[in-house]
This record gives structure tokens, C-alpha cells and sequence, in this order.
């Protein structure tokens, strides 16, 4: 059987992330898809709005009616920068007999030569690009000797134009996040006022 690696900020997690989920589902016959809010993404700035606890609630509230979908505190809960290649190592040496893929977007696939110990996590993984631009990702890839060595797979994902950052700035406009997010996790948000939203919003 196989599994899949998916990580992010997830602040918050949003449709896209769990269309994005359920296709490699399908597309990979996987057994799981397993969700890692990270704590300090390398190549990025922490600028994080919500906590390290309520982005890890809000992402197992929007999982949680797929049993096919785990979260795991792994990267929270040992603080420090977030390598994927100490994730992955973690999560290959707890299931040895699985293989495993590792979901990431364009954006991290135009960086993958600049990660942390990659000819390692390399030897542990088949890469799942989820093409946002599919035109764009095979010119990257077909364009750099680096891709071809590498073991991955191009996923066609429905293209849903959603991103935390879209559904933050609505909430502190008091617009309408209804259909971006799941019930469970805008109750949460709405419950604890994160990101400025209030219980009269829209």
C-alpha cells in the first residue's frame, strides 16, 4: 500500500487543500493522506496568524469525516524549522513497507534542488507536483537535468483559486468565506475569533 505526506501552514486549511487530498486519493490508490502543519517553513518567513494548536485543530475538524485522512502534530511538536527531510525519515521509518509520496505545489517544485539534505530525502519519496499551472510546471521540469533524476509524478488537481491568505484578508474585510472552508473548522475560526472574525460575520 502507499501513503502520502502532505504538509503546510494550513492557516487555514481550505477546500483546495482537501480537493487537492482526496484526488491523489484517487489518483494513487493510497491507503491515507497524512496532513503536517509545519511549524518554521525553510525558504520562508514565519508569519503565521493563528497558533501552532488551533491551525493543528482546524485542519483535524476539516479532516475529520474522511477516514482516510490523518493529522499529525509531528512538526509542531518538535518546534524548530520544519525539514521535510527529517519528516519524511520519521514517517518512512514508521511505515517501512508503504511507499510513500510527498505532495507539494509549483511554487515548492521550483525549489526542490534548494531543500535541506535533498539527495537524501530524494532516496525516500516520489514527489506528487500538484500543477496549479500545468504548462508552467512541465517546462520547469522538462527545462532542469535535476527533474530527471528525481522520482515524481505530475498531478492534474481541480484548479480552485483559494489560498489562506485570500480567506484571512476576507475575514478582516468581514466578507464571506462560506464554501471555502469547511463548517467545522469556520465555527472553530468564528468560536475563538481567529483572524478577527466575529459571530455576526457573513
Amino acid at each position: 500500500m502507499s501513503i502520502a505526506l502532505y504538509g503546510g501552514s494550513f492557516d487555514p486549511i481550505h477546500i483546495g487543500h482537501l480537493i487537492t487530498a482526496e484526488t491523489a486519493l484517487e489518483t494513487y490508490n493510497l491507503e491515507r493522506v497524512i496532513f503536517i502543519p509545519s511549524y518554521i517553513t525553510p525558504l520562508k518567513d514565519r508569519k503565521l496568524e493563528a497558533s501552532d494548536k488551533n491551525r493543528f485543530e482546524m485542519t483535524k475538524l476539516s479532516t475529520k469525516d474522511n477516514m482516510k485522512f490523518e493529522v499529525s502534530d509531528f512538526e509542531i511538536s518538535n518546534e524548530g524549522v520544519s525539514y521535510s527531510y527529517n519528516t519524511v525519515k520519521y514517517f518512512s521509518e514508521l511505515y517501512k513497507n508503504e511507499k510513500i509520496y510527498f505532495i507539494i505545489g509549483t511554487d515548492r517544485a521550483k525549489d526542490l534542488k534548494k531543500w535541506y539534505n535533498i539527495d537524501e530525502l530524494l532516496k525516500l519519496v516520489t514527489f506528487v507536483f500538484v500543477a496549479r499551472d500545468e504548462e508552467d510546471l512541465y517546462k520547469i521540469v522538462d527545462g532542469d537535468v535535476f527533474y530527471k533524476s528525481i522520482s515524481y509524478e505530475i498531478m492534474k488537481s481541480p484548479i480552485i483559486e483559494i489560498s489562506s491568505s485570500l480567506i484571512r484578508d476576507k475575514i478582516k474585510n468581514k466578507n464571506s468565506i462560506k464554501y471555502m472552508i469547511t463548517d467545522e473548522c469556520r465555527s472553530y475560526i468564528e468560536e475563538l475569533g481567529l483572524y478577527g472574525i466575529s459571530r455576526d460575520s457573513k
